[in-house]
């Protein structure tokens, strides 16, 4: 059974009718910033995920109807950000906060990873600056939100999240952590999405570097 019938656009999804006869291929993207930061998605995202069988996106659409394209290619889940006061955004107020899908026996947990509220909000700024002057410090950031949502969700066999913008593919315990990057323009980092795919006795994933 698949307990989200819906995508982040309001059709109904089938997964109950698909038959994984080869790698189930997943399209991952986060932190696009539609439209605020950037008026439509690269073209490049639509070249990576042509022929994926499903598109998550973790977090930070702004619009998701700026992203409806999408949804031609794949059904396209989606869930909501964090607060950007200098884009006068909610992130995407009206997606849901999780999206938690079982897929081809796997459980997948969908999240912005952001810290919710105003603990989170004021812990934005000190994070970006950390982030911004001291190396590294993304990569520890991801693993920081990777062991707070290990704890959330320790049933997950692949935890997909945001925010950072820095790509992160780190497997704890049972449990994948996938962070594919952001699209919108983040300085000093090259824009990137990902692929997962899923067999039968693994999980895989790839980033997928995007033109400037």
């Amino acid at each position: 059974m698949f307990p989200n019938h819906f995508d982040a656009l309001g059709r109904r999804c089938y997964y109950k009718k698909m038959r994984i006869q080869r790698p189930l291929t997943i399209g991952v993207l986060s932190d696009t910033h539609l439209p605020y930061r950037m008026a439509a998605l690269p073209a490049g995202v639509f070249n990576a995920f042509a022929g994926v069988d499903l598109i998550l996106h973790a977090g930070d659409v702004d619009e998701i109807d700026c992203a409806a394209a999408l949804g031609e290619i794949a059904p396209l889940h989606a869930v909501r950000g964090n607060i950007h006061v200098g884009d006068r955004s909610f992130g995407g107020r009206n997606l849901p906060a999780t999206v938690q899908l079982t897929m081809a026996g796997r459980k997948i947990v969908v999240v912005h990873g952001h810290r919710p509220g105003l603990g989170g909000l004021a812990m934005k700024g000190p994070d970006l600056v950390w982030s911004r002057f001291v190396r590294g410090a993304n990569h520890r950031l991801n693993f920081d939100i990777a062991r707070r949502l290990g704890r959330r969700f320790p049933a997950a066999d692949v935890i997909v999240f945001g925010h950072t913008h820095a790509p992160f593919s780190v497997k704890m315990g049972k449990t994948l952590f996938f962070n594919p990057g952001a699209v919108a323009f983040t300085r000093g980092r090259m824009s990137s999405a990902g692929l997962l795919r899923i067999f039968p006795r693994e999980i895989t994933t790839e980033i997928i570097w995007l033109a400037p």
